[in-house]
C-alpha cells in the first residue's frame, strides 16, 4: 500500500514541525536566549530595526514659570537589514517509500527519523549562521555576530567609521593569540556597562570556556538564576560577576585562537517573517529524483538596537586544549 502523503503532511504539519522547532530552540545557549526576543514582522524588502543610543539634551532641574528648552534630535533612527531565507529539505526516496508501506509504525519511524535528520541538519545550519558576518553564500547568510559585535564596517546601513555610537566594544591581539585573564573579562565588562545595563550572557567555544575554567581558583558553584538555567537546559555553564558563561558548540574557534562574546540581550531580536516562520510546504514530487520532498522554510535576520553594549575578546588562546 502506497504512503498517503497528505496524512503525513498533516501529521508533520500538526505534531513533528512544532516539536522540531521546540527541540531547535533549545540545541544552543544562544538560540535559548534569542527564543525570548523573537519578533515576527509582516514581510517587505527590510527589517526595520529602531536603534537606541545616547541621552536628550536640556533635561535639568526647574521651579515655576522657568522657560524650558526641549531637544527635538531625539536619539532613536533605524536600522534596515535585509531578510534572509533558510530552507531544509525533507525527502523521501522511492526506495524509502517502498520499504516502509507495510504499517503505520514503520511509517511513524521513518518520519521521525527524517525529522530528527532536518533538525540537526536545520540547528547546524542556523546555529553556525548566527556567529558569520553575512557575507556567505554570496551574502544570503544570516548577519551574525561576527559583524553585529564589531567596531567597523557597515552594519544594518550605518557605517561605522562615521558613527562610531554604533561601534562595538573589541579587544584583539592583531591576530596573534594571547592567553585569557580575568581582568581582560572585567574591562570589557565595565567598558560596556551603565548601571544595571549589561551583558546578561557570555557565550563562547567549548575549548575558550575550558580557557576561562582554568581560571577559576575556587569551586565552581552557579548562584545566579540565570547560569541555573542555562545548566538546566544542558549546557556547560560558569559565572562570570553573576553572568552565565556558556560554551555553544557552534561558536567559532580557529586554530588555537577563540572569541568570547560579551552580549547584551536586551538589544538583540532574532527577526522574523510571520508567514515564513519554520513553515513547511506540501509534499510533491522531486523534479531531479524518483523521491517526493518538502521544505522546512525560515525567513528574518539577527538585529541589533544598540551595539555599544555588545563587546568580543578575540585573539583567545586555547592551545592547550587542541
Amino acid at each position: 500500500m502506497p504512503l498517503n502523503y497528505d496524512a503525513i503532511d498533516a501529521l508533520t504539519r500538526k505534531k513533528y514541525i512544532p516539536k522540531l522547532v521546540d527541540e531547535f530552540f533549545k540545541s544552543t545557549p544562544l538560540l535559548v536566549k534569542l527564543r525570548e526576543k523573537s519578533q515576527g514582522y509582516n514581510g517587505g524588502p527590510k527589517i526595520v530595526q529602531p536603534l537606541i543610543y545616547g541621552e536628550l539634551a536640556h533635561g535639568k532641574s526647574y521651579t515655576f514659570y522657568d522657560t524650558l528648552q526641549y531637544d527635538q534630535n531625539v536619539p532613536i533612527s533605524a536600522a534596515e537589514f535585509e531578510p534572509k531565507n533558510l530552507v531544509q529539505p525533507f525527502i523521501i526516496s522511492r526506495d524509502e517509500e517502498r520499504r516502509n508501506s507495510g504499517s503505520d509504525t514503520q511509517v511513524i519511524s521513518l518520519i521521525e527519523s527524517k525529522m530528527e535528520i532536518a533538525k540537526k541538519s536545520l540547528t547546524k545550519m542556523f546555529a553556525t549562521q548566527l556567529y558569520s558576518d553575512g557575507t556567505g553564500n554570496s551574502g544570503k547568510d544570516l548577519t551574525g555576530l561576527k559583524i553585529t559585535v564589531s567596531d567597523a564596517g557597515i552594519y544594518g546601513g550605518i557605517d561605522r567609521s562615521t558613527y562610531t555610537w554604533w561601534r562595538s566594544r573589541v579587544d584583539h591581539n592583531n591576530g596573534t593569540p594571547r592567553s585569557l585573564s580575568l581582568d581582560m573579562m572585567l574591562k570589557m565588562l565595565i567598558n560596556i556597562s551603565e548601571g544595571a545595563d549589561r551583558p546578561n550572557l557570555i557565550v563562547c567555544s567549548q575549548k575558550c570556556w575550558a580557557v576561562y575554567h582554568n581560571l577559576l581558583v575556587d569551586e565552581v558553584t552557579l548562584t545566579s538564576e540565570p547560569a541555573k538555567e542555562m545548566a538546566n537546559y544542558g549546557f556547560q555553564t560558569l559565572e562570570f560577576m553573576g553572568i552565565p558563561v556558556v560554551a555553544d558548540p557552534y561558536a567559532p574557534d580557529a586554530t588555537n585562537n577563540a572569541s568570547m562574546y560579551f552580549l547584551n540581550l536586551t538589544y538583540l531580536s532574532l527577526r522574523h517573517d510571520s508567514g515564513t516562520n519554520f513553515t513547511s510546504t506540501p509534499f510533491r514530487q522531486a523534479d531531479d529524483m524518483l523521491a517526493r520532498k518538502k521544505e522546512i522554510l525560515w525567513s528574518g535576520n539577527l538585529t541589533c538596537s544598540n551595539c555599544k553594549r555588545q563587546g568580543v575578546i578575540k585573539d583567545i588562546d586555547t592551545s592547550d586544549w587542541a
